[in-house]
């Protein structure tokens, strides 16, 4: 009777146990959908190996609204990849999703890899650390919030990377020389069959620095963003000097996604003569970086009749925005704008 008695009663406490989930949370269907990627970046769908002429790392953070609020902003999972054609995920219905993904071109090249931060193990460090980790692998699978305790990639959103030094880690690199893209897909429903397409967009700038006509002694240059961070510097004689053009990532992506996004920089020069001190100038002008469009700053030190100029054109991808910097001699510049064409 008595084991009859304790029978009934855990019946008893299984059965309400059950009735609460099942009337507390609707869990919806899974649903497996695929995930594609469009934009200003073209993929293979091929399996990617170390020394692959392709070697792009995607980070993909997928958020849903766990409340059924229409506000996907809880997190649901995230994956490191390096092959397109992993990029599959199980979704429940009745929810909605945001995805959000960033790439690293030849990010195996560019980025740091080995043990970092306090991890034993080695792996990518920023952008693809994760909320518990400094660093992460490559699994080409998706980590579900259940299985990972709410981790995700916390750098996604950001340009800042560790880059690989001749094998060592740098430190943290604000506006690193890599092709970095950037998108999102939100409020997605999930559908059998469906497949998420994830918009990326370059979020990069280019500048390029070019000094002319110096009748003697040196001229110096350069042209730094936020304050302080050199992107580009050349000092030269009588020579020409023609720098190359260097790519670098913006620093907070989602806000150079869209055409036409830009960033002040400063564009400086100091002219020392070897034949009188009172010859020496030095000056300043205010530039202007911008999504997909490679700047050049071309310094030229011109006779003191002669006019000076600073003309910036925008141009597409590949093109040039020329800005042209005439020194006179007398250390004036004047600025000259012109203004896109009309269509």
């Amino acid at each position: 009777m008595k084991k009859l008695f304790w029978a009934l009663l855990a019946l008893a406490f299984l059965w309400s146990c059950d009735k609460k989930v099942t009337s507390d949370v609707d869990y919806g269907t899974p649903i497996t959908v695929n995930l594609g990627i469009s934009g200003d970046v073209s993929v293979s769908s091929e399996p990617i190996s170390k020394g692959s002429a392709d070697t792009g790392i995607y980070g993909i953070n997928v958020y849903f609204d766990k409340e059924k609020d229409g506000n996907p902003n809880d997190i649901y999972a995230f994956g490191i990849f390096d092959n397109v054609a992993d990029m599959t995920i199980t979704l429940l219905s009745g929810y909605k999703y945001t995805f959000k993904c960033t790439l690293v071109k030849n990010g195996v090249d560019k980025l740091y890899y080995g043990q970092y931060g306090s991890n034993t193990y080695s792996g990518y460090a920023k952008p693809f650390q994760t909320s518990k980790t400094a660093s992460s692998q490559v699994s080409n699978s998706f980590n579900y919030t259940s299985n990972s305790g709410g981790e995700y990639l916390s750098g996604i959103g950001s340009g800042i990377a560790i880059i690989n030094n001749n094998g060592a880690a740098s430190g943290d690199v604000t506006h690193p020389k890599i092709n970095r893209y950037y998108g999102e897909m939100a409020n997605y429903t999930p559908v059998a069959g469906g497949v998420v397409t994830i918009p990326l967009k370059k979020t990069c700038f280019a500048v390029k620095l070019i000094i002319r006509g110096v009748p003697e002694g040196t001229l110096s240059a350069n042209v730094k963003i936020d304050g302080s961070y050199t992107l580009v510097d050349g000092s030269t004689g009588t020579e020409d000097y023609i720098g190359e053009a260097v790519t670098y990532s913006f620093t907070n992506l989602p806000q150079y996604v869209n055409d036409g996004a830009s960033a002040p920089a400063v564009a400086s020069w100091s002219f020392e003569s070897s034949l009188f001190s009172q010859w020496n100038l030095s000056s300043s002008s205010d530039i202007t970086v911008k999504r997909n469009v490679l700047t050049t700053v071309t310094i030229s030190v011109t006779p003191d009749s002669a006019t000076g100029a600073v003309s910036v054109t925008e141009e597409e991808w590949n093109d040039d925005n020329v800005i042209n910097m005439g020194i006179n001699t007398d250390g004036l510049i004047d600025i000259i704008v012109n203004p896109d064409p009309e269509d």
